[in-house]
């Protein structure tokens, strides 16, 4: 950055290598004296502002698409900044809490040599986004960033996981550049990442360093986001939940932290894809995360979930070897680490979610089977899935696991079959007369069932969660 003078100061999100998100409106903020003329030049636009009386200025230029050029992005006013090797392309963020924020392995970081993605990781322990003294800036992903993830003075532990992977998919199938905002912090909330009540609001001023950031209504929604919502991005995914196994009211607060991001951006449609957590049994096992994220995918659109019942298969299994369930007999993974291996897998999902549902790139399965709806029949209940695609299938071709049926007293073991490309039926010689039914049902099950993607199905029972909790 060539900066002549000291009066301009660019928004937090502006700095060197930086991703500009095409076809849509290059948005610049920054401040300067009261009332000073500014004018921003990028590629073969330009257009100015004046600036308010508390100095902030913003400066929208038409969208473009992206060039293949790196451009100089110079903003004009009593003094002059040039920011070099800016690039118009695709910008996501990456959001949620420690998962998120688990670093890239060594192995992979040698692989890390694309100069098309660029990095901004705007997490650690001081909530701040505002000034660039607070960051780190963007820098060009190569073996020796992505584990520092900085330059200069400022430096952060290596970067995302799940970005770097999400990230590299998306460049290496879109062909243009690509810029992944790391936004995240361990053991926070869904709650957190919410607007907070107007009472908590005028105490929280977003450009002020805070201290407790977790498990503080609003907080890091508050010194995090608007700071954010200025820059254009094509979407977000989503990798939180850990810390609401307990919380009820997780589907409603989930989807109110879509509806304000959406909001901030002026974006209805945001793409906003969600992990699915792995099998764990902190915080009280995900079973109620689970439901609410289906709940949330069913009522908003523009959203998706990557499942992981399976990811622990490419990996050592974290100390949590697929094990038998003493009382079903079936399998189950994972343990109390909320933390699995196994995450580039996640990546690569909802990047192929974005790649289908937000680039239009030809149908594939990218989707989970999800239950949709059943009935009972003769003495058996038939569940029919969404996303069966070309159709059903045991993963490893045997009988299908973690089926349950219940007279309305309790539930047991039962049978289960394919009986069409999306239907499955489920029966139990010790249950004549069924009324519910549930599938995988346990924090730690590990099933078999998935679609012709080879995608495993998401849990769910019959007496679910109330709808209201989504509301």
């Amino acid at each position: 950055m060539v900066a002549q003078g000291a009066a301009i100061r660019l928004g937090p999100m502006f700095s060197e290598h930086m991703v500009i998100q095409q076809e849509m409106p290059v948005v610049v903020t920054g401040w300067t004296d009261a009332a000073e003329d500014v004018v921003v030049e990028f590629a073969t636009k330009s257009a100015g502002a004046k600036a308010g009386a508390d100095g902030s200025w913003r400066v929208v230029l038409p969208a473009m698409k992206a060039d293949g050029v790196a451009h100089t992005l110079t903003v004009r006013g009593k003094t002059v900044v040039e920011l070099k090797d800016v690039w118009l392309g695709e910008v996501w963020v990456g959001a949620g809490q420690s998962n998120m924020g688990q670093p890239v392995s060594g192995e992979d970081a040698k692989l890390a040599n694309l100069p098309g993605l660029r990095l901004f990781n705007s997490s650690g322990d001081t909530p701040r986004l505002a000034g660039m003294d607070a960051v780190s800036g963007w820098v060009v992903c190569t073996p020796e960033s992505i584990l520092t993830c900085g330059d200069g003075e400022v430096k952060r532990r290596a970067f995302s996981e799940v970005g770097y992977h999400f990230g590299r998919r998306l460049h290496e199938s879109l062909k243009v550049p690509v810029g992944i905002i790391q936004q995240n912090c361990g053991g926070s909330t869904a709650k957190d990442w919410c607007p907070p009540p107007a009472d908590v609001l005028a105490k929280m001023p977003w450009d002020q360093k805070i201290q407790g950031i977790t498990h503080k209504h609003g907080l890091l929604y508050q010194v995090r986001m608007p700071g954010l919502f200025p820059f254009p991005v094509r979407g977000v995914f989503w990798y939180q939940g850990e810390d609401d196994g307990r919380n009820a009211a997780y589907a409603h607060d989930l989807k109110t932290v879509i509806e304000s991001w959406r909001t901030g951006w002026g974006r209805p449609e945001l793409s906003f894809y969600l992990a699915q957590i792995a099998q764990t049994t902190y915080s009280g096992g995900m079973l109620g995360v689970w439901t609410a994220q289906q709940q949330v995918m069913k009522a908003m659109p523009h959203t998706a979930i990557a499942p992981s019942n399976d990811i622990y298969d490419d990996t050592k299994n974290n100390g949590y070897k697929l094990r038998a369930d003493p009382v079903t007999g079936w399998m189950i993974a994972g343990g109390g680490n909320p933390h699995p291996t196994g995450r580039p897998l996640i990546a690569r999902r909802l990047a192929d979610i974005a790649l289908v549902q937000t680039y239009a790139r030809p149908p594939a399965p990218v989707l989970a089977p999800m239950y949709d709806s059943h009935e009972v029949r003769d003495g058996k209940i038939r569940v029919r899935f969404q996303n069966a695609y070309a159709g059903l299938q045991a993963a490893d071709d045997k009988a299908l696991t973690w089926f349950e049926i219940s007279d309305g007293t309790d539930y047991v073991r039962a049978q289960a079959r394919i009986v069409s490309a999306d239907t499955i039926e489920v029966s139990s010689e010790a249950v004549k007369l069924p009324k519910q039914v549930r599938f995988s049902w346990h924090t730690l099950a590990r099933h078999n069932l998935v679609n012709s993607g080879r995608l495993p199905a998401l849990p769910f029972r019959t007496e679910s969660l109330p709808e209201k909790d989504c509301k």
